[in-house]
């Protein structure tokens, strides 16, 4: 995401993963085989070298995808001034960070998976209610 590059996949099963640039004249390129002992791949080829011009870089990443980015913005929900992140500060903390540039929904999905990480969701809450009522009564 750094280097604002993306990739696709080319092939893809049980026992091999082919990544190639999303850019077709690039060389970019990865190759790995999964290992007979273990379900883990091992990297046979690869060329970490991108031929793409800048020009072709898209807005809308694929890698960083709002789960991604939720969780590199999970430990920093709550602001310095106390406030809870939102949308728009994640989209400057991508560029910032990243240097890339991330759609709104994008954001506000990865702010509520953010949140889900943090404080779990509606239905863990609702879960609580009861025994939170009955701390209440006491």
């Amino acid at each position: 995401m750094r280097q604002n590059f993306e990739w696709k996949v080319k092939r893809s099963n049980k026992t091999t993963l082919h990544l190639v640039c999303l850019i077709d004249d690039c060389t970019w390129k990865l190759r790995a085989v999964r290992r007979e002992e273990g379900t883990y791949f091992q990297v046979r080829s690869f060329v970490n070298e991108h031929t793409c011009p800048l020009e072709e870089i898209h807005r809308r990443h694929r890698q960083a995808s709002a789960v991604t980015i939720g969780e590199v913005v999970a430990p920093r929900l709550q602001q310095a001034d106390g406030r809870l992140m939102r949308p728009k500060d994640i989209i400057a903390d991508m560029k910032t960070m990243y240097g890339i540039q991330i759609m709104y929904s994008k954001a506000h999905d990865a702010l509520q998976y953010a949140l889900s990480l943090t404080y779990g969701t509606h239905e863990e809450s609702f879960q609580l209610l009861p025994s939170f009522a009955y701390v209440l009564e006491q």
